[in-house]
């Protein structure tokens, strides 16, 4: 298990217990952490594509949407009911501290993977 990743499933998981969706928080929780993922992997590929370094990995709607279907199916499964009771028991000790300063960290971290999309659609080489 990779702690920062798990951590961000369980923040993301305490979020969907305090929302509108706390009847189904470890399906809410595995589509957004999955949708979070393959944001993340598409605006890396569109940067590096812009950069020339490789070219663009989803060169059409469909094949994107295929990719952030299948992330969110595979975090489904990966996070399977014994995984994240493990996960959830193994965070649910984090003091006041350590739990607010996580709360900051991946709210900046759900904030910047939002708006580097735009960063990255708006991205001209050699030009900062």
């Amino acid at each position: 298990m990779i702690p920062i990743i798990d951590y961000l499933y369980y923040k993301l998981y305490q979020a969907s217990l305090k929302s509108s969706l706390r009847d189904i928080p470890e399906f809410m929780t595995a589509v957004s952490f999955g949708g979070l993922l393959s944001a993340n992997l598409l605006v890396i590929s569109a940067f590096l594509a812009k950069l020339d370094l490789l070219p663009f990995l989803f060169s059409n709607k469909a094949q994107a949407g295929g990719f952030a279907f299948i992330t969110i199916v595979f975090t489904m499964i990966y996070y399977r009911k014994e995984r994240y009771k493990a996960i959830i028991v193994k965070y649910s000790q984090e003091n006041n501290k350590d739990r607010i300063r996580g709360n900051i960290i991946v709210s900046v971290y759900v904030a910047l993977s939002f708006l580097l999309i735009f960063a990255v659609a708006f991205f001209k080489p050699g030009k900062l």
